[in-house]
């Protein structure tokens, strides 16, 4: 484990008495990027105010290299925020954006200068000196918000939806820039996102949060392929959510009734018992279809669309329960109000929502 640079112990915060904070806690290293990922309300922007000093919580602390900073004001914690609207002054040109937190630190006007050279380079906008904000596109407005941030030499450096106003082309070019930029520079970053695919493309690990609480923290990885909870297995990729019944265990899996028919589902732990009642989450791109049904489980094709390279199938079991199965292409020689058979291996199923005992 590397060097921990920031510490959140059992933060909890509410507006007019209604939580959005539930004691929350969190390690994060020197030199990490770290998302936190989730819906609307979740208390993702909260979170970063206090880390930033922008929100005070009623109770917990925040730790920055060891120092308790949870009640010193923003300008005395060594962080930088960017924001979605970039928030530049429109009087002032592109050098003067970037400049203004040196200058008011009273740093000399010359390496005020050398700094503002160094920071253009950085963001690839060098010659863009003189402009107005009003002149540049919008993700050249948020290289210089990200340029103004980074020229105080934060320790951390906060990103609240820093994409969110920018086309879809744009945005996944800026995503490879922002994680260029990071591992240059080495600098602990803290993003905040409610787009999964951004949250997987650029972080070392991923806080997925729900309700004021964090549901699961992990590698992009864990988050995606062994979600904890059926809120991250559908937040996270859309898995489909099954419920079913535990029939017997065997070496490294457990039989389950499910839809109608049994599947296996991997499983090492101690503590399941025939009988019991269990969720599983499966991806919809390891659901296999077998198109002349002579083995698995029954449904009806009940939908077909096609979009960003995968056909999507909406598949009906015979209790109602729907089923999403997606591949690559464009089409399959199946048709909608065709009965089929569909399956997954055991590998690709994972018991979500449930409490194991030590």
């Amino acid at each position: 484990m590397g060097e921990i640079l920031l510490e959140l112990k059992n933060v909890k915060k509410a507006f007019d008495g209604v939580g959005v904070l539930e004691g929350v806690s969190l390690s994060i290293e020197k030199g990490e990027f770290i998302t936190f990922l989730g819906p609307s309300g979740c208390g993702k922007t909260t979170t970063l105010r206090i880390i930033a000093g922008l929100e005070q919580p009623q109770e917990g602390q925040v730790l920055l290299e060891g120092k308790d900073v949870t009640a010193l004001p923003p300008h005395q914690r060594d962080v930088n925020t960017v924001f979605q609207n970039y928030a530049l002054f429109p009087h002032m040109n592109v050098a003067d954006n970037i400049g203004y937190g040196l200058r008011l630190k009273k740093t000399p006007k010359d390496e005020i200068r050398k700094k503002v050279k160094e920071m253009l380079e950085l963001v690839q906008l060098s010659g863009y000196e003189k402009r107005k904000p009003q002149e540049l596109s919008g993700g050249q407005k948020q290289r210089v918000a990200i340029a103004r941030a980074l020229a105080n030499n934060p320790k951390i450096l906060l990103l609240d939806e820093p994409l969110g106003a920018l086309d879809l082309q744009l945005r996944r070019a800026m995503q490879l820039e922002l994680k260029r930029l990071q591992k240059k520079l080495g600098i602990t970053f803290i993003y905040i996102t409610h787009d999964q695919e951004e949250a997987i493309n650029m972080s070392d690990r991923i806080v997925v949060m729900n309700e004021g609480l964090f549901e699961q923290i992990g590698t992009p990885d864990e988050v995606y392929n062994f979600p904890k909870s059926s809120f991250v297995a559908t937040f996270v990729g859309n898995a489909n959510i099954i419920p079913g019944v535990v029939e017997r265990m065997q070496p490294g899996q457990a039989l389950v009734s499910v839809c109608g028919g049994k599947a296996l589902v991997r499983w090492n732990g101690k503590d399941l018992q025939p009988g019991e009642p269990v969720t599983l989450a499966v991806r919809s791109e390891n659901i296999e279809i077998d198109e002349n049904c002579g083995c698995g489980l029954e449904a009806l094709v009940e939908e077909k669309s096609f979009s960003g390279g995968m056909l999507r199938m909406t598949l009906r079991l015979p209790d109602g329960q729907q089923i999403i199965a997606s591949r690559y292409g464009i089409d399959a020689n199946v048709a909608v109000g065709q009965k089929i058979c569909f399956r997954w291996s055991a590998s690709n199923a994972v018991l979500v929502d449930r409490k194991e005992t030590p």
